[in-house]
């Protein structure tokens, strides 16, 4: 399940890749390139921890069923920490929580979590990140695999 080089690998590995081609460069004062390198690792590092899904809101699948039946819309994001895109959709995620309803429930699950794995059999998650929005009667409304988080439909859907 570890996504971590797929096409969204590109928003991570070009960075990295200009940095280090500065960090190359022929700098004559070993300080300043010491300097260089240090803050460009601070950014990238800083970058990473921000757009970190995190964990799963949930402790176990049990708990995760009590929201998928409650009665109430619920958006539901397969995620995992490894996932270029996932990283890169948190901001709109964010976002989109923000926008959503009280009466939404809101369920983030970790892809790598053990708990998860009937979870992804039952949503088709085999790719990450899988955005899922489940009506009140408990049936899939909406669902997005693979990508950035398309906002506009994910609210219309809730």
């Amino acid at each position: 399940m570890l996504e971590f080089f797929n096409y969204y690998s590109a928003f991570l590995t070009i960075p990295g890749i200009i940095i280090l081609l500065i960090a190359l460069l022929p700098i004559k004062r070993k300080r300043k390139q010491i300097y260089i390198c240090s803050i460009a690792a601070i950014v990238g590092l800083s970058v990473v921890l921000i757009l970190r899904p995190g964990d799963s809101n949930v402790a176990t699948e049990a708990e995760a069923q009590v929201v998928i039946t409650s009665g109430s819309p619920v958006f539901v994001e397969l995620f995992s920490n490894s996932c270029t895109a996932c990283l890169a959709s948190q901001p709109i995620v964010r976002s989109l929580e923000g926008e959503l309803d009280d009466d939404v429930q809101i369920l983030k699950l970790n892809v790598m979590d053990s708990m998860a794995s009937q979870m992804i059999r039952d949503y088709r998650a085999y790719l990450t990140p899988t955005f899922v929005v489940i009506g009140r009667d408990g049936e899939i409304v909406w669902r997005q695999s693979g990508g950035l988080l398309d906002k506009g439909e994910a609210l219309e859907a809730a």
